[in-house]
Formats: C-alpha cells, structure tokens, sequence
C-alpha cells in the first residue's frame, strides 16, 4: 500500500519547537514523516519562511532566536523529507490561485501552489488557509491534528 503524501507548511515544523495548542499534533506528525509513515515534501519556500519567521519575530526571545533556527534546522536534516522544485512553467499554477482568496500572504499561497503541482494535500496550522473555501476548491488543506485522527 503506498505512504500517505502531505506538503508540509512551515508553521508545523516551528509548531513543534515553540508551543502552543498545535504542538503536540505537530510533533506527532513530523515523528510519522521520521519514521517513514507518510511522505512530507517541502520547498525552499518552507525553509527560507521558517528561517524569516524565527530571525524576524517579536514573539521570540533574542537571546533563543539561534537555539529554535539550530532545533529547526535538525529537524529538517533528520527528517526524511522530499525536497520539492517548482519549474517556471509551475509558476502559472500560483497566478491562478491568487484569486481563489485575497487573504491568504504570498508565501502560503506558494505552498498552496506546491500542493497543488504535487497533487497532495497541504497539512497547515494557518487558520486562514483550513478555513479557505476558496483555496479548498483547488487542494485538500488539513490540519495535522485532522491527518492524525487526534
């Protein structure tokens, strides 16, 4: 039987080093990606928003900013992940999504559009794309607490 495929957003890798209420289903997910349980793609776009998200936030203390970059960084390097490149002609995917939901930022509308190219669904903790019904008419979005069945 074939593994399951998620493209990953990057809020669950950081979902899994800072807490809040998505940590333990974060984890619980990336520990199935670990061990070969599903397959988890991400791109240079997850890797280059994590990295911005944790140098740039307000939320995160100075003095752990490097602590949380190396934990996430491990992460991604332990993890048996499939890096996914998007070809120019992928691009048109992305100018086309963009009017499925004005709310949605530029970077998760890439991932949206990852997704879509790979044809797997996006496993989010972003309450603006889960709730999506735009977005949702072009690619599954889930939780990974949904994926989990927690």
């Amino acid at each position: 039987m074939p593994k399951s495929s998620f493209y990953i957003d990057s809020c669950i890798f950081l979902g899994t080093v800072i807490q809040d209420e998505n940590t333990r289903s974060c984890k619980s997910f990336i520990s199935r990606i670990k061990n070969g349980v599903f397959t988890g793609y991400i791109s240079t776009f997850v890797t280059g928003e994590m990295i911005n998200s944790i140098l740039y936030s307000d939320n995160i203390k100075p003095k752990i900013k490097s602590e949380i970059l190396h934990a996430v960084t491990d992460m991604l390097i332990s993890t048996k992940l499939e890096n996914f490149v998007p070809s120019k002609n992928d691009m048109m995917v992305y100018s086309k999504l963009r009017e499925a939901d004005s709310r949605i930022s530029e970077s998760d509308l890439m991932h949206v559009a990852c997704a879509k190219i790979l044809d797997i669904p996006l496993v989010t903790t972003d309450d603006k794309m889960l709730k999506s019904r735009g977005l949702k008419k072009h690619v599954d979005i889930v939780s990974p607490a949904d994926v989990l069945g927690i």
